[in-house]
């Protein structure tokens, strides 16, 4: 019997009795029922037309609640042969409300009815006869935060919003349970700010029946507004829909199948099992036959991006997705891709027309199955190919590809990645066929450069989010060979990655290379070493800088314009002589060599040329005739300084190709 209902008949009796009686008073030392439990009741009846009713509760235990000194007053009691009526009341359980109710002897009906305040109502009716049992309680604008006691310990605090509909109990000895509740303007908050809602308005329908050990039912539940933030998600109401169906008992939550409606994303199925007892996943299971990539990044996957290389994204297509966990880890994911594109925002990678399939297994062997119509990385632009890559657990391995690269094409050769204790692990080798250097310039907006690069990669490898280069890197640019030795690259997809290498070029064609930067007509080879380079953010922070002539017989011609530009990057120098002179007249010199050297630290350049001079340094040592000789005076340049000053000579040369 529903404790309601316990003790309306222990109140008939005691009208009953006390029809006969001048004044009654019964005291009920305990009253038990599953969940119910009630001590030290007592009861004070005065007849009359109305009389009176005093009933005083020591403790009551409900559902894991309790309440001390319940009070319970009527001074307008009306008692006759099988009803009782109260149509004045008072019941004080910590705070008072003001109540009505009534018993029928004959019906076996009660009803109660509180007002906690002018806008609420909670009424709850039962009804005990031979065909079974109903017990019903109606909410009107009820205040949600009076039921923060009954949410499990942990969840955040409601402290806002009202509850309207009706829960109806049914059933004997098994209960059947059905609801439809309205949620108006819910709040609330845990104490860390991890969880919040604001405004929340949703609906709940419920239908369950409860057998020997277990309740078994379905559920709806659709989110019409508001906004809730559950780390690291946020999210708005915009009438999502969860409907279940599923069973729950002392120690599992089954859910046998559900559907998740996400306005704008799709539809996803889900199943599982919750443990209750370690409060643990036991088994799980979602489906999507079609989701808006874009949304669903946008509302799932970029919050839990944050502060990596795919936190900002534009995306678009479509993807299917099945995805299995189990023994407490994800145990198989199958993805559908139609046409995905992801591009990240700064520029740094991306990927379009991505299709096929990725069917990954913890436990198995399997294979992607993946088309790209192309993509960038760092801002280089690749052309259409085909991925194909063999899972076994956390090990990835390709054979070989091949990548369309501008006019040229990079093969990747014995790919092999693996996620251990210290992240991810990968390495490569490969080669890269010729490459315009001035669509390469281009792309990556450049001054424009001529000649060609190509050469062969050597075995690079990842980890702890750093790359290395075994070896050496070697290949072709303004005639002659650049290498680069012991290339690091710290972070490389992060906001400031790091770079650290030596640099040698060999024999490197001035023409050309004053060509590109508009620097004015020298002729003549080059040699440059660059030691301990170091790049923080794609921008040199530290090196050791020389460029010289290179040995062996070549012309050696410099123009007025490229001796006035070198002047401007090392001082003071010739150019005011060549003004003042005859030598204005030439428009070529000879030369014997030339150099500069700098040395970056601490933003300040130390400057260098081919020897000292008793004033300064030689930048361009005179030979021939006409013969000219630059001196620099300026020892120590600030960096940005000197970039300034490089950015002046080509803005100022109109012949300048800057892109």
């Amino acid at each position: 019997m529903l404790p309601a209902a316990r003790l309306a008949v222990a109140l008939g009796a005691c009208c009953a009795a006390a029809a006969a009686a001048q004044h009654l008073a019964l005291s009920i030392d305990n009253i038990e029922a599953p969940a119910f439990s009630a001590r030290a009741l007592k009861v004070e009846l005065e007849p009359g037309n109305p009389g009176t009713l005093a009933l005083a509760v020591e403790e009551v235990n409900l559902h894991g609640q309790r309440w001390r000194n319940v009070r319970l007053t009527c001074t307008s009691l009306h008692l006759e042969k099988t009803e009782i009526r109260c149509a004045a009341g008072t019941l004080d359980a910590g705070e008072k409300w003001p109540v009505v109710f009534s018993y029928s002897m004959r019906r076996k009906t009660f009803e109660l009815a509180l007002s906690p305040t002018p806008q609420e109502r909670w009424r709850l009716s039962s009804e005990l006869n031979a065909a079974g049992r109903e017990f019903r309680v109606t909410i009107e604008d009820g205040r949600l935060a009076r039921l923060a006691p009954w949410l499990p310990g942990g969840w955040p605090r409601i402290n806002a919003g009202t509850v309207s509909g009706t829960l109806l109990f049914t059933g004997a000895p098994q209960l059947q349970l059905s609801a439809g509740l309205d949620i108006r303007g819910a709040s609330f908050s845990d104490a860390a700010g991890l969880h919040a809602g604001e405004k929340v308005a949703a609906g709940l329908e419920l239908e369950a029946r409860q057998t020997e050990r277990q309740w078994q039912g379905h559920a709806a539940v659709t989110w019409k507004d508001g906004e809730v933030f559950w780390q690291p998600l946020y999210f708005t109401g915009r009438g999502q829909r969860l409907i279940a169906k599923g069973a729950v008992d002392e120690s599992q939550v089954r859910v046998e199948h559900a559907n998740v409606t996400l306005p704008g994303v799709g539809e996803v199925r889900l199943d599982g099992t919750w443990d209750r007892r370690s409060g643990t996943i036991a088994a799980a299971g979602a489906r999507a036959a079609k989701l808006d990539f874009g949304a669903f990044y946008a509302q799932i996957l970029k919050p839990f991006l944050e502060r990596t290389v795919l936190s900002d994204l534009r995306t678009e297509g479509e993807v299917a997705l099945e995805a299995r966990l189990e023994g407490g880890g994800l145990a198989a994911v199958d993805v559908r891709l139609a046409d995905v594109s992801v591009e990240d925002r700064q520029r740094r990678f991306a990927l379009f027309g991505v299709s096929g399939r990725i069917p990954w297994r913890r436990d198995g062997a399997a294979a992607t199955e993946i088309r790209l119509k192309g993509g960038e990385l760092l801002r280089l632009p690749f052309g259409a190919f085909a991925l194909a890559l063999d899972m076994r657990g956390l090990s990835f391995a390709l054979k070989r590809a091949q990548v369309p690269l501008l006019d040229g094409a990079l093969t990747v050769n014995d790919f092999a990645a693996a996620l251990d204790s210290d992240g991810w692990r990968w390495q490569f080798s490969g080669a890269l066929s010729p490459v315009s250097m001035e669509r390469i310039t281009q792309a990556v907006d450049l001054p424009v450069m001529h000649g060609s690069l190509s050469g062969v990669i050597p075995v690079v490898t990842y980890a702890r989010s750093t790359l290395e280069v075994g070896g050496a890197l070697l290949f072709r640019v303004f005639d002659g060979t650049v290498v680069a030795k012991g290339l690091t690259l710290l972070d490389p997809l992060g906001r400031a990655p790091r770079l650290k290498t030596d640099l040698e070029m060999r024999n490197l064609d001035l023409d050309l290379l004053t060509r590109t930067f508009s620097f004015g007509s020298i002729t003549g080879r080059v040699d440059v070493e660059v030691r301990d380079l170091e790049l923080a953010g794609w921008r040199p922070v530290k090196f050791d800088a020389r460029i010289g002539s290179s040995p062996g017989e070549y012309p050696r011609r410099i123009s007025q314009t490229a001796v006035q530009n070198i002047s401007a990057l090392g001082g003071a120098g010739a150019a005011g002589a060549i003004q003042r002179s005859f030598l204005r007249f030439f428009d070529q010199f000879g030369y014997e060599k030339l150099g500069l050297a700098c040395r970056l630290a601490n933003g300040v350049c130390a400057m260098g040329g081919v020897e000292d001079a008793p004033q300064g340094y030689v930048i361009v040592k005179g030979g021939g005739i006409p013969a000219l000789t630059v001196l620099g005076y300026n020892r120590s340049v600030n960096w940005e300084e000197l970039l300034n000053r490089l950015t002046r000579i080509m803005q100022d040369n109109p012949s300048a190709i800057v892109r």
